[in-house]
């Protein structure tokens, strides 16, 4: 298990990847540690990759665009001897006034005939048939997910809780939106901690 790990999120967002999406499948095969070994963390070039493949599934519409991956991690959340990937995403809405989207996703190893790596309608559209095609070769999917109301500064991960360091300001398109409303934490850095287990991802 990969305890005391942490990632600051701040400057990563002008790093450029020089590799292109479609020539990474060779570059993201599993690693699997030696018999009695913890797993070993991805590197975050990889692990960044992986987030990416999966990102390709929102292309951006006019109302919602320019996803972009800001952060990428892994950890042994759950003790299973294989790691599972975090990343955090950005988009932005066109829309005056509406949440500009922030979520913190934990993708999982996938398996045999998973559905989550398999188009709903393989040779109908190229660029779904490419995009499943390179999940597969990462061998990860999205599991689940939760958006965080400010703008984070670290993501520290122990055993299967996450702690994510954050500012929140008040009226921030990243709060979270109620009847229409922002809703915001109380202004000033706040540090959350989520519990991840298969298809949920809570705050504590």
């Amino acid at each position: 298990m990969n305890e005391g790990t942490q990632w600051p999120v701040r400057g990563l967002r002008a790093l450029v990847i020089g590799v292109a999406l479609t020539l990474a499948g060779p570059l993201l095969a599993a690693e699997t540690p030696a018999a009695g070994d913890a797993p070993a963390p991805m590197s975050y070039d990889k692990a960044r990759r992986t987030a990416e493949a999966a990102l390709r599934l929102h292309p951006g519409t006019d109302a919602r665009y320019d996803y972009r991956v800001v952060w990428a991690g892994s950890a042994d959340l759950d003790g299973d001897g294989r790691v599972e990937v975090l990343y955090l995403y950005t988009a932005t809405e066109a829309a005056a006034g509406t949440a500009q989207l922030n979520e913190l996703v934990v993708m999982t190893p996938l398996r045999d005939g998973d559905p989550r790596g398999q188009a709903a309608a393989p040779g109908s559209n190229v660029y779904d048939d490419e995009t499943y095609a390179l999940i597969r070769a990462a061998g990860y999917a999205d599991d689940s997910s939760v958006h965080v109301p400010g703008e984070v500064e670290s993501i520290h991960m122990d055993g299967d809780r996450i702690t994510v360091s954050f500012t929140s300001e008040k009226g921030s398109r990243l709060c979270e939106r109620v009847r229409g409303k922002p809703s915001c934490p109380p202004e000033g850095r706040q540090e959350w901690v989520y519990r991840w287990a298969p298809g949920t991802l809570t705050r504590q």
